[in-house]
């Protein structure tokens, strides 16, 4: 009876020890253009917000990654090679690619409100390849108030409008869909586990 309690409760501590167990160490790698950190702030200064920009990036995405050291990649086609460090050969490379594409309008009570279209892909480096999540092109509107469905106020400020757009773009792509059904619809579970969690090998 001992050796069976003792048993169980050596499950148990493993159990814990392997949930415990904290994610692979990774690098976040960002790719985007000069005008992604000029609208962080309004006097348009890169360095300001470069700050600002990559602790916001460090926050959403330390949600999903355990991320250790933070790089902007350059704007140019990425090679495993390119993100792959030397000295940190156990680090996972993640890399997020942003980019800025366009804007649009939409109808509100009285005259029309802004949109920014934000494309957002993201990558990570397995078995020395590249694996990704394309999120595609979303839409993403100015408005502030919504009555009925309908928007009453809106923000009129360019740089405010995109700025917001790709902290959303960012936010959205950090939050888990807890609305998916595991029971009913196990594969569809299963997909937004590993897209969260990055597993992007698996999909």
């Amino acid at each position: 009876m001992k050796k069976l309690i003792l048993c169980i409760l050596c499950l148990l501590v493993c159990s814990v020890c392997a949930a415990a167990a904290p994610a692979k160490k990774a690098v976040l790698w960002y790719q985007i253009p000069d005008v992604i950190l000029e609208v962080q702030n309004p006097e348009n200064d890169l360095e300001k917000g470069k700050v600002e920009f990559e602790a916001f990036l460090k926050e959403k995405y330390g949600k999903r990654f355990n991320i250790q050291i933070l790089k902007r990649a350059p704007e140019k086609e990425l090679t495993p090679a390119d993100v792959s460090l030397v000295t940190r050969p156990n680090y996972l490379p993640v890399v997020v690619k942003l980019d800025l594409a366009g804007v649009g309008t939409g109808e509100k009570l009285v005259g029309k409100y802004a949109t920014v279209k934000v494309a957002l892909k993201e990558s990570i480096v397995a078995d020395g390849k590249f694996y990704s999540y394309d999120y595609g092109v979303k839409e993403y509107d100015s408005s502030m108030l919504r009555v009925a469905g309908y928007v009453v106020a809106s923000e009129d400020d360019p740089r405010i409008n995109t700025k917001n757009a790709v902290n959303d773009c960012i936010i959205d792509a950090c939050t888990l869909n807890e609305k998916v059904n595991r029971y009913a619809d196990p594969a569809a579970y299963a997909k937004e586990q590993a897209r969260y969690k990055g597993e992007f090998n698996k999909l």
